[in-house]
C-alpha cells in the first residue's frame, strides 16, 4: 500500500505551477528510494566484476526516476487539471509507467519486478493474471492503493466514506475469491518428469572460460550419477552450461560428455552455451543460446536469446560488430522464432534467464504450443555464497517465473546454476525449490493445463491500454481548466 501515502500527498498539493513542481520534486525523492530499495542488487551484484557498475545502476536509476517524475505529474495534472478521480488517474498513470519501461527502445527495456509480480509468494491471489496479465495486476493493486486514498480522504471530510469503505471491499475481495477459487478448480495433467541441474558454479570462475568448464564437468561428474537411469524424461541443465560453441567444426570432448550423461541417464538434455552466425567480413556474431543433446547426439534444436540484458549482453544502440574485440560481452546478436522442444510427444518452450521477465515471451511459446516452461539461468551474478554478499535479486528472478505459470496456466521447471531451481505448477504454487549455492539436481513431475487462458489469446489489453490513456489524459491536461476542489473528484 506504498502508493497511499504518495497519492495524499500530491492530492493536497496547490492545483497551480507551483504545485506539478513540488509533485516532480516529491517524485525524484520518492521514485530515488523505491527503486533504489527494489534495485540496489545492480551495484551490490555488478561491483565485484567492474566499477562499471557504479554507472550502470546510476543510469537506471536516473531513467526510472524520470519515468516516476513524469507519473506524479500525470497524477497531478490529472486530480487538479482534469478533474479525474483519483481511483482512474493513479492506477492508469502507474500502470502506464510500468508499461513504458518494459518497452523502452533498443535493449534499455527493463520489465523487471512490476509491482503486479510483488504478490507471486501468494499465487492463488493473483489468479485474475490469466485474464489481464502481469501489467493487469499492477493495475488492481494501484487501483486498490487509490480506493484506500480515496478513504482516508473521505473519513477525513466525514462524507460518504461507508460507501467508499465497501467499494474497497469489493474491489479487493472479488478477484482474490475469484483466484482462489480457480486455483481450486483447475484441472492440470501431468507432462513428463524433469530433472533440474544446479552445478554451482561461481562467475568469478565462469568468466575463465577454461576454469568454468572444468569446474562445470566435475560437478556434472557428481551430478548425474544422482539422477537414476529412465527416471527423467528430460533434463534441464543452466544458461551457458559450457562456454563453448556446440555447432562449431571439429571434436569437442565436453559436447561428447554430455552426450555420454545423456546415454547414460536414457533422457535428451537442454543445455546453455554459444550460438553464432557469419558474418559478411568473415567474423561471427555470437548468440546466448539453448541446444538439446540426445543419446544420439547433438539434435536440430537451437534456441538464440531474444530479449538481451542491457550493457551486459547487448550495449543499446549500437550494431553489434562495433564491439566484437570486447569477447562476446555487449555484442550478442538477437535471436528469432520460437522454436520448442519436443520429447515424447510433450512441447517445451526455453526461456533463458532475464526473458522469464517478459510476458510476452512465455504468452509466444505458449500459443506455438508449448505445454511447459524451462528457463534456464546463471543468477551466480546476483550473489555469492556469504549471506552478506547476496541480494533480493536471487529471489526476485525466479517469481517471475510464478506469474509466467499462471499467466498462461502451465507448468514451470527452473535450472539455475547458483540456484534457486525450482518447479512451479499452472496455479503459480512452487514445489521442490534447491538452496542457494550448493550443488544439486531436482527430478519432479511437471503439470500443465490444456487452457488457453484469456491473456495468451489477447494479450497485454490492461497495459497497452493504461499506456493509451495515460497519453489521452496526457494531451488533454495542457487543455482542461483546474479544478479548485479535488475532494468532490474522489468517486
Amino acid at each position: 500500500m506504498g502508493l497511499v501515502p504518495f497519492a495524499l500527498w500530491v492530492h493536497a498539493l496547490p492545483s497551480d505551477r507551483s504545485g506539478r513542481a513540488v509533485a516532480r520534486r516529491g517524485a525524484v525523492v520518492f521514485g530515488t528510494l523505491y527503486f533504489g530499495i527494489v534495485f540496489y542488487w545492480i551495484l551490490v551484484a555488478l561491483i565485484w566484476f567492474t566499477p562499471f557498475a557504479i554507472a550502470a545502476f546510476l543510469a537506471t536509476l536516473g531513467i526510472l526516476v524520470v519515468m516516476t517524475t513524469v507519473f506524479a505529474w500525470l497524477l497531478h495534472h490529472g486530480i487538479h487539471t482534469l478533474r479525474a478521480p483519483i481511483w482512474i488517474v493513479l492506477p492508469v498513470s502507474w500502470t502506464a509507467m510500468e508499461w513504458s519501461r518494459a518497452h523502452l527502445p533498443s535493449t534499455i527495456a527493463f520489465p523487471w519486478l512490476g509491482l503486479g509480480s510483488s504478490l507471486t509468494g501468494f499465487p492463488e491471489l493473483v489468479g485474475i493474471a490469466e485474464l489481464v496479465g502481469s501489467r493487469g495486476v499492477t493495475f488492481w493493486i494501484a487501483l486498490v492503493n487509490a480506493l484506500l486514498a480515496g478513504l482516508v480522504l473521505r473519513i477525513r471530510s466525514k462524507v460518504g466514506w461507508a460507501r467508499q469503505a465497501g467499494i474497497v471491499v469489493i474491489v479487493v475481495a472479488v478477484p482474490m475469491g475469484w483466484g482462489i477459487w480457480r486455483a481450486s478448480t483447475l484441472e492440470m495433467r501431468p507432462v513428463a518428469r524433469i530433472a533440474v541441474v544446479q552445478p554451482n558454479i561461481p562467475e568469478h570462475v565462469k568468466l575463465d572460460p577454461v576454469a568454468g568448464r572444468e569446474a562445470t564437468l566435475s560437478a556434472l561428474d557428481r551430478l548425474m550419477p544422482r539422477v537414476d537411469p529412465g527416471s527423467a524424461d528430460l533434463i534441464v541443465m543452466p544458461e551457458v552450461t559450457l562456454t563453448l560453441f556446440p555447432r562449431a567444426s571439429g571434436p569437442q570432448t565436453e559436447i561428447e560428455r554430455l552426450q555420454a550423461y545423456s546415454r547414460e541417464v536414457g533422457a535428451p538434455v537442454v543445455f546453455g552455451a554459444l550460438g553464432y552466425t557469419p558474418t559478411d567480413d568473415g567474423g561471427f556474431v555470437p548468440f546466448n543460446s539453448a541446444f538439446l543433446m540426445s543419446p544420439q547426439g547433438l539434435e536440430d534444436f537451437q534456441y538464440d536469446k531474444r530479449y538481451l540484458v542491457p550493457i551486459v549482453e547487448r550495449v543499446p544502440f549500437l550494431p553489434a560488430n562495433l564491439l566484437g574485440g570486447l569477447q562476446y560481452f555487449g555484442a550478442y546478436g538477437v535471436g528469432e522464432g520460437w522454436p520448442l522442444v519436443e520429447v515424447d510427444e510433450a512441447l517445451f518452450g526455453v526461456l533463458i534467464c532475464y526473458e522469464s521477465t517478459y510476458p510476452a515471451a512465455s504468452r509466444a511459446l505458449r500459443r506455438e504450443g508449448a505445454d511447459v516452461l524451462l528457463n534456464i539461468t546463471n543468477d551466480a551474478w546476483y550473489g555469492r555464497e556469504p549471506l552478506y554478499a547476496r541480494t533480493t535479486a536471487l529471489w526476485q528472478h525466479p517469481a517471475h517465473m510464478v506469474m509466467r505459470a499462471i499467466e498462461n496456466r502451465m507448468g514451470v521447471a527452473r535450472s539455475a546454476n547458483t540456484g534457486i531451481s525450482l518447479f512451479v505448477n499452472p496455479v503459480g504454487r512452487v514445489y521442490d525449490p534447491s538452496a542457494l549455492f550448493e550443488e544439486d539436481v531436482r527430478t519432479q513431475e511437471v503439470w500443465t493445463t490444456d487452457i488457453v487462458t484469456f491473456y495468451t489469446r489477447f494479450g497485454d489489453l490492461v497495459g497497452n491500454g493504461a499506456a493509451m490513456l495515460a497519453l489521452v489524459l496526457a494531451l488533454a491536461a495542457f487543455r482542461a481548466p483546474a479544478s479548485l476542489d479535488p475532494l468532490d473528484r474522489l468517486v
